[in-house]
């Protein structure tokens, strides 16, 4: 039952026992509401911290106003003060690492929308919760079963009718489907990825502590790709020559890596180059990293864009229901033979799973002595809630208490470094991306060598950290894929349908892997704790 919440306006002199009963009645009303007590916890500290910059810029007894009520049947809450413009999520002073943008990614992951606006005068923030979803595997089983059952009604129809039907309303719709995602693919692809490196917050926080996290992250998903490659080798053809055949495969990898670099800056957009779109994201994102505050005007359109671009993906993705039961329907009227071969994929892709968990828990076992039970234990609550949910966000809160009072690694590194893991740390996505486009090159007859290999572990890997923050974000990424690996486009019909059920499996491995990670740089910072990470009541 939904609690009808009245609107309600309180006034206060802002003070530390203000900012305390704010912050508290806060979170008193989004936990009547919305959210749990876990995540209302977080939200008063949060929060906290918005009021206290508040209140030491603005000055002691600055009137703070505080609305609550409902709008258009949506749960709000707004706290404004009048004086100077004073951003809580900005500054340079406020990067991740110091805690000001990590205060907008922790209301981000538990459910919350915050945005602060000036306005009149007057500094105001509002916090809305985001709508609830239903979880994407009920509607990824309503319409697979949908497009099976449709499929075989039009197989029974006489094949004049199947044909008519298949080529003159489902193939135009798969094939309009196709085009739009890949137009939109591209500049997503480059905006997300240009915007992440930004969002790090200053080159302060490339620092010490930054560049090992940063690095950590980035190396887990090309060790993650390795291993998967070496797994997948046992399952699928490769075609590895000797000789001169050999060192033209050599040749041909060292051609790819100077190619990355482009020629110009329109290029890339114009023949669809991922690699060296790529390239121009990091290095834009860098300059902007660096120049930080000298160039407002373009951090503000970039931000604007990204946001502009995310939002259409979201109305696409708002379509998967209908995308997937065209997917099956079009399969189903199209080419079915050997989709058998399916149980192969999955197989495969829990066996990397498997391995990849092993090994990550094999590093934190022996390089820092803990029971492999303890381990387990510890990571369990993590493991299972992204394995059900497929959300990163739902993990987050589980995750900081892994990190900070389970494993016993400082406040100030797990601040700094779950917030980033939760959107940098990929190796999930990246193994399903590599082990999805060997499946299809296999299906589809493309030649697997050794700098197509090669080809498809830089390419997943890169395109795992760009995957957008939204439901079916990975479909885009699979359209960029196919298309510099020369996987046929026909596959995108299954690898719609295999991203919502493989993204519980990912969105696993990756969760997994902050805590490990966390607890490794934490070693060699000697920000850890071993007494409690080795405690197993902890």
């Amino acid at each position: 039952m939904q609690l009808d919440i009245a609107p309600k306006t309180l006034t206060y002199r802002l003070s530390e026992t203000a900012v305390t009963e704010i912050s508290s009645l806060t979170a008193k009303t989004l936990k009547e509401g919305q959210i749990g007590a876990d995540d209302a916890k977080n939200l008063q500290i949060a929060v906290e911290k918005v009021l206290l910059k508040w209140l030491a810029v603005l000055g002691e007894g600055s009137e703070c106003t505080f609305r609550s009520g409902r709008r258009l049947g949506r749960q709000y809450i707004t706290m404004a003060v009048p004086g100077p413009k004073v951003n809580p999520f900005g500054g340079e002073e406020d990067c991740v690492l110091t805690g000001g943008n990590s205060v907008q990614t922790l209301l981000a992951n538990i459910g919350l929308v915050p945005s602060y606006h000036y306005v009149n005068g007057e500094n105001q923030i509002a916090l809305m919760p985001k709508r609830k979803k239903i979880n994407p595997l009920i509607y990824l089983v309503c319409s697979v079963i949908a497009g099976l059952l449709a499929g075989l009604g039009c197989r029974m129809l006489p094949a004049d009718i199947s044909h008519a039907i298949g080529t003159g309303v489902v193939t135009p719709l798969f094939d309009t489907f196709i085009g739009v995602l890949i137009a939109i693919a591209l500049p997503m692809m480059f905006l997300s990825l240009l915007w992440g490196i930004y969002s790090i917050g200053d080159t302060a926080t490339l620092g010490n502590i930054g560049n090992k996290v940063i690095g950590r992250y980035f190396g887990r998903i090309y060790f993650t790709l390795v291993v998967c490659t070496v797994v997948c080798l046992f399952f699928f053809p490769v075609a590895i020559s000797g000789g001169s055949q050999s060192a033209g495969e050599f040749q041909a990898i060292f051609a790819m890596l100077l190619s990355i670099i482009p020629a110009n800056i329109v290029t890339p957009f114009a023949e669809g180059n991922t690699l060296q779109i790529i390239f121009l994201a990091v290095v834009f994102g860098l300059a902007m990293l660096i120049l930080n505050k000298k160039i407002p005007a373009i951090v503000q359109f970039v931000g604007q864009a990204n946001t502009l671009i995310q939002l259409v993906m979201e109305w696409i993705t708002s379509l998967l229901p209908i995308i997937i039961f065209i997917s099956i329907l079009h399969l189903m009227l199209t080419d079915i033979e050997n989709l058998g071969d399916l149980w192969k994929l999955f197989a495969v892709i829990v066996l990397c799973v498997i391995v990849n968990l092993l090994l990550m828990g094999g590093g934190v076992v022996l390089g820092r002595r803990i029971s492999p039970v303890v381990l387990a234990k510890k990571l369990l609550p993590s493991f299972l809630i992204a394995l059900t949910t497929a959300s990163s966000a739902a993990t987050f809160s589980t995750n900081m208490e892994t990190c900070g009072k389970k494993f016993g690694i400082s406040s100030r590194l797990v601040n700094f470094g779950v917030p980033l893991g939760t959107a940098f740390s990929r190796p999930g996505h990246a193994a399903i991306f590599f082990c999805v486009c060997l499946f299809m090159a296999d299906y589809y007859a493309v030649p697997i060598t050794l700098s197509w290999i090669f080809m498809a572990i830089l390419t997943s890997g890169l395109l795992a950290l760009a995957v957008p923050p939204v439901p079916g974000g990975g479909i885009a990424c699979y359209s960029i894929l196919f298309l510099q690996l020369g996987i046929p486009v026909e596959a995108l019909g299954i690898a719609v349908v295999l991203e919502i059920l493989l993204d519980f499996l990912s969105t696993a491995l990756n969760m997994v892997a902050v805590p490990i990670d966390m607890v490794q740089v934490a070693a060699k910072l000697d920000m850890l704790d071993e007494e409690v990470l080795k405690n197993s009541s902890a």
